[in-house]
């Protein structure tokens, strides 16, 4: 089974005063390149959604406008650009969530398709495994600009949960305030 790691990029980051989180700096070095880090040695290929590669070389993928808004318009870009690749599982992680869980892909993969990670009491519908062919069929036949949201399309395919001791792995930095919290928690 071939893996590929999506880093979900874009949005607004209105709650960050508009930067480009990926580019906030964490610990001396950017939110993207903790992400990297971490997701890398875990998949075959990594993409970015989002604006840019962030000096990183890899494939970035605008979000489609065919379909729906938000993050699941990232997962319906990747999808279908992966649709054709056989064998292949998409995992989506967002850019602000900088300590994932080294056996994240392991153990979203371990089970029927798609998963959903679940920990701190609540889904975190952004850490999730699909097949693409499948979400790409199921996003195209949302309408344009259409708010689903990753949440509903992992309830509306009965993605299998995968539980996750702790929210730590899961946390994301939304605010100047979450990323002092984190600086403070790493230096």
């Amino acid at each position: 089974m071939r893996r590929t790691g999506l880093i979900l990029a874009g949005g607004q980051a209105r709650r960050m005063g508009g930067i480009d989180k990926a580019s906030a700096v964490l610990n001396g070095r950017p939110l993207i390149q903790h992400v990297l880090e971490r997701l890398t040695p875990q998949v075959d290929q990594v993409l970015i959604s989002g604006r840019s590669d962030y000096g990183s070389g890899l494939t970035v993928l605008a979000d489609r406008t065919d379909g729906p808004a938000g993050p699941a318009a990232g997962l319906h870009a990747a999808a279908k650009h992966l649709a054709e690749v056989p064998d292949c599982v998409l995992i989506t992680v967002p850019v602000d969530a900088p300590f994932l869980a080294p056996d994240l892909v392991e153990r979203l993969c371990a089970g029927p398709l798609p998963a959903i990670a679940h920990a701190g009491g609540r889904l975190q519908p952004a850490f999730s495994a699909w097949r693409p062919a499948d979400v790409a069929a199921q996003l195209t036949h949302s309408p344009a600009g259409a708010g689903l949201a990753l949440i509903q399309l992992a309830r509306n395919a009965n993605a299998r949960t995968v539980a996750f001791d702790g929210p730590g792995a899961f946390l994301n930095i939304n605010s100047a305030e979450d990323l002092a919290a984190a600086e403070a928690d790493v230096g």
